[in-house]
């Protein structure tokens, strides 16, 4: 039996990246599904992913790899210097600021987990436009969102971008990001990535 389980569920992004975390490190884990209805004794705020490891109970994905990384053997998610350590903090933040307030909003405007006003969701919409060249303009630059090895920040990178292509909107803007379409072929033929699929994927809502 997995020491590590994770709550939440596969179609969940950032349940994903802790799962990528895992499979990046070989972590054996047990996914317990989970909505965030009912995560509340886990996470009193609600969200989706929680993790528990024998008596410890964490949530928020970014300690959770933090935690992953400091415990476990395997590739490390951050790099040693303290320079790369800062890069990858930032990418890790920009991430889960700027790319998940407005794609991440988009999406599930769209999928029907958001209801939201006409006017909200094009702004979600036009901020995904805005943001999506700086990270195109990064990775034009590295191999990686912070340098030439994979890094946590690409592990938070990787759920958003790979929804791009199933909705029309968001994939006119990755179509425009050259550089991470590059990437996006390249971590999509990590085994993590493979493994970590979600076998149903959200549908539009009307």
């Amino acid at each position: 039996m997995a020491e590590i389980k994770i709550h939440g569920v596969p179609p969940s992004t950032f349940t994903r990246t802790v799962r990528l975390a895992c499979h990046e490190k070989g972590i054996d884990y047990e996914l317990v599904p989970t909505m965030p209805g009912e995560i509340t004794p886990l996470n009193p705020f609600r969200k989706i992913p929680a993790i528990t490891h024998g008596d410890l109970v964490l949530f928020e994905s970014t300690a959770i790899l933090r935690y992953f990384d400091r415990t476990f053997p395997g590739p490390k998610l951050w790099p040693e210097d303290s320079a790369g350590v800062a890069r990858c903090d930032q990418w890790v933040s920009a991430v889960c600021d700027s790319l998940v307030n407005a794609a991440l909003r988009y999406m599930a405007s769209r999928y029907g987990f958001l209801p939201v006003p006409g006017e909200m969701r094009q702004k979600y919409l036009d901020k995904t436009r805005e943001v999506v060249p700086i990270f195109d303009r990064q990775l034009g630059e590295s191999r990686y969102l912070a340098g030439d090895a994979v890094t946590a920040a690409d592990l938070f990178l990787a759920p958003l971008l790979f929804y791009f292509p199933d909705i029309p909107e968001l994939r006119a803007i990755a179509d425009s990001a050259p550089n991470c379409a590059r990437w996006a072929r390249e971590m999509a033929a990590r085994p993590s990535v493979v493994a970590t699929e979600p076998a149903d994927k959200p549908r539009l809502a009307a």
